[in-house]
């Protein structure tokens, strides 16, 4: 019996719903998640295991909107030893979107600020604070010199293979799907992309639930709620 599910991706899995109410587009903002959150698939998800397989599961969702592929395998990495700590590993039941394999993670260190920055060559016209003008300088000969498809496509493949065996390394089922990038499939596991999957018009989200313009083009209720149970249906017999 799985007692935990962990959820791991980017918008598409922490959700771009955004509430009408609050005049904000980023989605992670604090006034927004009780908004959010409940509508996402994670969490519809956790409400079917729940009611379906009659056992408390508890649904984990640490995905993060913006993220690339390596901050999913990171927090991924960071996130399951603790959860060893206190469940087997056929307790637990992980579930990954992947992103776009053209983001990608770099730790900055000007002597003064130290974090990961995500740079995404692919969202045109994409700059950083004035007070980074180094980091400006340096995306600019990334996307020049070395972003390139050979590049992301073999990065992609090597974080899908490490998780993938380290899960299977700790006895951890998982599942992977491509949230919005159609990439090629490494791993020998169920994989599907959201648009390919369903090919319906919820999953468009030109209108968000509630109705109100989309931003972004990203599922909306309805959507999430599809692939919630497609994922269920997929992983039920494994809880």
């Amino acid at each position: 019996m799985k007692k935990i599910v962990l959820c791991e991706g980017d918008s598409w899995t922490a959700g771009d719903i955004i509430n009408p109410k609050l005049d904000i587009d980023y989605v992670n903002h604090r006034d927004n998640d009780s908004y959010r959150l409940p509508k996402v698939w994670p969490h519809k998800l956790g409400e079917m295991i729940n009611k379906k397989n009659l056992h408390d599961t508890n649904v984990i969702n640490q995905s993060v909107a913006g993220s690339s592929n390596d901050g999913i395998v990171r927090r991924t990495l960071l996130k399951i030893p603790r959860l060893l700590e206190k469940y087997k590993g056929k307790e637990i039941f992980v579930i990954v979107g992947w992103s776009s394999p053209e983001r990608k993670d770099f730790f900055y260190n000007d002597g003064k600020r130290k974090h990961w920055e995500t740079l995404y060559p692919a969202q045109l016209g994409q700059k950083f604070h004035s007070g980074y003008k180094d980091l400006n300088k340096f995306y600019e000969i990334y996307v020049d010199k070395f972003w390139n498809r050979e590049e992301y496509i073999q990065r992609y493949t090597e974080q899908n293979l490490l998780l993938h065996h380290y899960l299977n390394h700790h006895n951890i089922d998982h599942m992977f799907f491509d949230a919005f990038y159609n990439a090629p499939k490494v791993v020998d596991k169920k994989r599907n992309s959201f648009y390919n999957f369903m090919m319906l018009e919820p999953m468009n989200a030109n209108t968000l639930w509630d109705g109100q313009a989309g931003k972004g083009g990203h599922p909306n209720e309805k959507a999430h709620k599809m692939w919630a149970e497609e994922i269920y249906n997929d992983i039920k017999n494994k809880l």
